[in-house]
């Protein structure tokens, strides 16, 4: 979702990460990856169900059609669910990445004169480091919600 080399790279400000900025956004990347791995293991029973319901087409029913129509159907549920979570992570990417560049811009005017002045491109990477430190930590409270969520669309399954 938010990977450390997607969250730093922007223009003249991508210079080192401090540690700090690094290691709020290996811990924030981390926990999204535990996230994901706990939405992976919590999908297994829902699949399981929906290949259970696949195995019962080909047992109900001979004719080519009606099986193909019925494992359509019993994949259908699990469709509407990956793209349920897949809009849960592309929210949360879409919110971290807008308040990087809501930094970014806010800063965008100091850059042109940065470029010459060693002291301000120094401070504007200090500011922009701490602005997106600040975006991973308003991001992090979001995930318990997001799993929670989740693990609802999956118990509807």
């Amino acid at each position: 979702v938010c990977t450390p080399g997607r969250l730093f790279s922007v223009g003249l400000l991508a210079t080192k990460a401090t540690s700090a900025m690094s290691e709020e956004a290996q811990r924030f990347t981390q926990k999204l990856q535990d996230l994901q791995t706990r939405v992976q293991e919590s999908t297994l029973p829902a699949e399981k169900k929906m290949a259970q319901c696949v195995l019962n087409c080909y047992n109900g029913s001979k004719d080519y059609t009606a099986v193909h129509d019925c494992a359509q159907q019993c994949q259908q549920k699990m469709q509407v669910i990956a793209k349920k979570i897949e809009g849960e992570m592309n929210s949360l990417q879409g919110s971290v990445q807008a308040c990087q560049q809501s930094v970014m811009k806010r800063l965008e005017p100091q850059l042109q004169t940065a470029r010459t002045d060693v002291a301000l491109q120094k401070s504007l990477q200090a500011e922009y480091e701490q602005g997106v430190t600040r975006c991973i930590k308003e991001a992090e409270p979001l995930l318990p919600g997001i799993e929670a969520r989740i693990s609802g669309y999956l118990k509807e399954a």
